[in-house]
């Protein structure tokens, strides 16, 4: 219902729209019931778009809701260094455990925590 033309026709949304707007300044107490239902049976009446807006003239425009954030992906990605400098740790600290005889736990368990964070999905 922003710009409007003179004598355009209201669909059956602008009519459900006025009257959302109407119910939740009932909600919040702006107006009474006698009020709410007689603005509702106007909106119901309306045919032209022009006729909805003076429904709620003497009241307060609703506030814009707040920008909501994309949803998307976990901002925790491993960058290309992070993955080199991990490789480089895994590769020494296994070298080290088989020179020494010793079985590589270390670089399993960093492998284990890594490979834990991931998502496993199948792409079609």
């Amino acid at each position: 219902m922003g710009d409007l033309q003179p004598r355009m026709r209201a669909a059956d949304a602008d009519r459900a729209k006025a009257v959302e707007k109407l119910g939740r300044h009932l909600g919040e107490g702006r107006l009474s019931v006698d009020e709410f239902d007689e603005r509702v049976v106007r909106a119901h009446a309306a045919v032209y778009l022009d006729e909805l807006p003076p429904l709620m003239v003497d009241l307060p425009p609703d506030p814009q809701p707040p920008a909501r954030r994309p949803t998307g992906p976990r901002s925790w990605a491993p960058t290309a260094a992070f993955v080199v400098l991990a490789v480089m740790v895994l590769s020494w600290s296994a070298v080290m455990m088989v020179v020494h005889g010793a079985p590589p736990v270390f670089p399993l368990i960093l492998l284990f925590l890594f490979l834990r964070n991931r998502r496993w999905h199948r792409r079609w």
